[in-house]
């Protein structure tokens, strides 16, 4: 059954969905490795990896896994500042909308980060993860983000492997309102009614151990 999103309600289709059409990955590969200098966008692989994958964690998330339909949104909202991020405001706005199609399709082809979603975070977060918590309502992560948090659907994110410090940078933006770009509120609401504990919990749950220096 694929991912539910706002999109399912609406009449209108977003413009990023245009972006994709005909997108060259080849050419997305291209400009992940050598960005566009001439238009201050620098490598993608500078931040997120030569394979999509950050290579030492931190606030920079992991692009492989990812699918093209949500990178693509993303770019989007980046590039529209619907999403706040300087450095990628920048980058999006340097680039065309075919190359934001080319980059998404690009990475859309990555196989994610080795699974260790599990091993860390303890029961609390497993449960947050696949019951949520009624009493709150708070529906499972998995609902939405698939079992394991290997993403449901098209613009519903893999969590799996996303590092423990990107994705409590991104529950707190949620939480305090700097990052406003979910469907029709729900990551807002829903991190309004985790505790600081259990976010954390539910970072290490995903992320596994951390990379090691190599």
């Amino acid at each position: 059954m694929p991912g539910r999103s706002a999109l399912d309600f609406s009449a209108s289709r977003p413009a990023w969905e245009g972006f994709l059409r005909g997108a060259d990955p080849e050419a997305g590969k291209q400009l992940a490795a050598n960005g566009k200098p001439g238009a201050g966008v620098q490598a993608c692989i500078a931040c997120h990896g030569p394979a999509g994958i950050t290579p030492t964690g931190g606030i920079f998330p992991n692009l492989a896994g990812l699918s093209s339909e949500y990178l693509a949104k993303q770019l989007a909202d980046f590039r529209s500042g619907t999403r706040v991020q300087p450095l990628m405001n920048t980058i999006a706005r340097g680039l065309t909308e075919q190359e934001i199609g080319q980059v998404a399709a690009y990475y859309g082809t990555l196989a994610g980060p080795p699974m260790h979603v599990g091993e860390f975070g303890g029961e609390a977060a497993r449960k947050l993860d696949v019951q949520g918590d009624g009493s709150r309502a708070l529906p499972a992560c998995a609902n939405c983000h698939g079992l394991r948090g290997l993403g449901e659907g098209p613009l519903l994110p893999r969590l799996a492997g996303q590092s423990k410090e990107y994705f409590t940078d991104q529950m707190n933006a949620f939480r305090n309102g700097s990052r406003q770009n979910d469907d029709v509120g729900v990551m807002r609401a829903f991190s309004q009614r985790l505790t600081d504990s259990e976010i954390e919990a539910l970072a290490l749950y995903y992320a596994g151990p951390p990379p090691q220096p190599k």
